[in-house]
């Protein structure tokens, strides 16, 4: 593929320059992409600790693989989503029940409050969740790449094998569902 088709698709540009060792271009990969996959990750896991560890472990994963990332098969988000998603998938895969005795009290606590949000935050967060839940697994994700990760549509459409059109229009639909469910119940 050559610079100039690439014109504009910054990510991938990027993503080249770190394949052949440039560690400035994946410090602005990271930069880019770190607040997107973590709200990402924390929109499917509920729990701030896991969507941390989960982004770092996607940039350790991105360090490791790059190598085999091929700008002439697509762009790079489509393929850094892509490895996103399978990565969560694992998680859950490999997720085995802790048994709520088996914390400790400050953990408890933790869980319980969050330092960051404040009691109407969390209460608003919770809303959309439990709404969120009531969605499909295609809208849930939709959701989640088109607000969360701030995908643009194109590279949705690639991802799920969607159009654009309806990808908007899903979208749209999502959005006025949420914005009613609030005010419903505000």
């Amino acid at each position: 593929m050559e610079l100039n088709i690439l014109n504009g698709d910054n990510l991938t540009v990027l993503a080249i320059r770190m394949k052949k060792g440039d560690r400035k271009a994946a410090v602005a990969l990271y930069e880019e992409l770190s607040p997107k996959v973590y709200g990402f990750f924390f929109m499917r896991t509920g729990r701030r600790e896991i969507a941390e560890d989960l982004s770092q472990d996607i940039f350790l994963k991105l360090a490791e693989n790059v190598e085999s990332f091929d700008e002439k098969r697509g762009k790079f988000v489509s393929w850094f989503w892509q490895m996103a998603r399978h990565m969560l998938v694992d998680h859950y895969r490999g997720k085995s029940a802790t048994p709520f005795s088996s914390f400790k009290e400050e953990e408890v606590e933790a869980m319980a409050v969050s330092e960051t949000a404040n009691v109407d935050e969390r209460m608003r967060y919770r809303k959309v969740q439990n709404f969120l839940k009531t969605l499909g697994e295609d809208d849930q994700e939709l959701f989640e790449l088109r607000y969360v990760a701030e995908m643009p549509y194109k590279e949705i459409s690639g991802l799920l094998g969607k159009s654009e059109g309806a990808l908007r229009v899903a979208s749209l639909r999502i959005k006025e569902k949420i914005k009613k469910e609030l005010k419903d119940e505000a």
